[in-house]
């Protein structure tokens, strides 16, 4: 039941961890540029006219699913194999691909070939190199970052995240607007100006994020752990269920993982009926301040985003660092769920902002506390596997929670949906702080994992 924990194959260096941070955050932003480009893309260029909106809800629905369920599918081979290989070699080739893979979209894009299939096709590849690039980064930065600085360092992806989704609509905006800029004021290569597609050069520039991610790695010296010399040699599948059952055979992980999945569940219904509580909900708000519909949806959406990128920035600036780490993510995620509960009872923009705002903030620390406890008590050689198999498990349920939280949408008021799911939600957290039984919940898991 217990497994060695190899040391690393060469010292923690905050520095290499510093550049691989600062390289992934420009691929990140790159990342979420596409997502938008694609957008416009189908509703702009693919399916412009009104008589389309049922060709452009499948189209959105196609590119959405292909953008996300092969990551997720994906996720425990990609960790096994992350565990089983080099995971310099294989951040190098994920952001290779990465770009080949934009570059295709590019070439169709601007050669008038570009057909949703075809670029639900890409989309899906894309995803597919996703999780191969998230479980090697992952499970590298215990090696990268001194064990005191390593809250510090999951802070900062927590702020690379959720700058990236605050910032690349509009930075997305702008380089789609760059060939319609320089045709109408010049001062810039021909090339740009003959574009009759901004979304090509958008994609163009995610490529290149993407190409400087890779050259950076190509550079570095990123370890791998060293396997035990008694474990047997077996083949993927095999490494892949013993990541499952690595989980599965040590309760204080597993029940971390339940919490976290029962917090994904229940979190689903705001995400998706903000836009439609923001709507009918604060429509006497928003029309009598004569505020459009859309700014007010901005509005709320951009707390959200500033409130995750300052949650993050704080959780890097101060480190992280608290004695009952248990204790902690269930205080915040209990704060997340009086959150989404309010949020379910507004009735102007503002309130809604601000519980957007306070939900979100929350979600940094939540979050770096969580892969904290999972970096530093999970053994180097399972990390990769145990990590994408704890990702696996927690995201599937918000898929679930969203489809449930549609189907109780035919009866019920979204409204109170949204405002259920929070306060039951806090009902557990609450319940599970009151027990007391969180206080050794972390030295369970070192002891479960074998490091005590």
């Amino acid at each position: 039941m217990t497994d060695p924990a190899p040391a690393p194959a060469a010292p923690a260096n905050m520095r290499a961890f510093t550049t691989l941070w600062s390289t992934q955050t420009l691929s990140l932003f790159g990342t979420f540029v596409t997502q938008f480009g694609v957008n416009i893309w189908l509703t702009q260029e693919l399916y412009p006219r009104p008589e389309q909106k049922a060709a452009l809800a499948l189209g959105l629905s196609a590119t959405t699913l292909a953008f996300t369920a092969p990551m997720i599918v994906a996720m425990p081979i990609a960790g096994a194999f992350a565990d089983r290989h080099d995971r310099r070699r294989i951040l190098i080739v994920a952001n290779t691909a990465a770009c080949a893979l934009t570059l295709g979209l590019v070439a169709l894009l601007a050669a008038h070939a570009l057909v949703l299939p075809v670029a639900a096709l890409l989309l899906a590849g894309y995803s597919l190199t996703s999780s191969f690039h998230s479980a090697a980064f992952d499970s590298s930065l215990p090696l990268l970052a001194p064990p005191d600085k390593l809250p510090r360092a999951n802070g900062m992806m927590m702020s690379s995240y959720a700058l990236a989704q605050l910032l690349s609509p509009a930075l997305a905006a702008t380089l789609i607007g760059v060939p319609a800029l320089v045709r109408a004021h010049g001062g810039a290569p021909a090339w740009i100006a003959r574009m009759d597609r901004g979304t090509v050069f958008a994609f163009a520039t995610d490529a290149a994020t993407f190409a400087v991610a890779a050259t950076a790695i190509a550079l570095m010296r990123i370890p791998s752990p060293v396997r035990p010399a008694h474990a047997p040699s077996r083949g993927l599948v095999a490494d892949v269920r013993e990541g499952f059952a690595w989980i599965a055979h040590r309760r204080p992980f597993v029940w971390l993982i339940g919490f976290g999945s029962l917090a994904n569940f229940m979190l689903a219904p705001l995400m998706l009926f903000m836009p439609l509580l923001v709507r009918d909900r604060m429509h006497a708000d928003w029309s009598s301040h004569h505020i459009p519909y859309p700014t007010a949806l901005a509005t709320v959406a951009f707390a959200g985003g500033l409130g995750g990128v300052i949650g993050g920035v704080a959780v890097s600036l101060w480190g992280g660092r608290v004695k009952r780490r248990p204790v902690a993510m269930i205080a915040c995620m209990m704060l997340l769920a009086v959150c989404e509960a309010l949020a379910g009872r507004a009735t102007t923009v503002g309130f809604e902002a601000a519980s957007l705002f306070a939900a979100s903030f929350v979600v940094a620390p939540l979050n770096t506390f969580s892969v904290t406890l999972w970096q530093q008590l999970t053994p180097p050689h399972m990390l990769a596997r145990a990590m994408a198999t704890r990702r696996f498990i927690a995201q599937i349920f918000f898929p679930i929670g969203t489809f449930v939280a549609g189907w109780l949408a035919v009866p019920f008021d979204p409204a109170w949906i949204v405002t259920l799911g929070g306060a039951l939600l806090a009902l557990a957290c609450a319940s599970q702080l009151l027990a007391g039984r969180l206080t050794h919940l972390e030295d369970r898991m070192r002891e479960a994992a074998g490091l005590s």
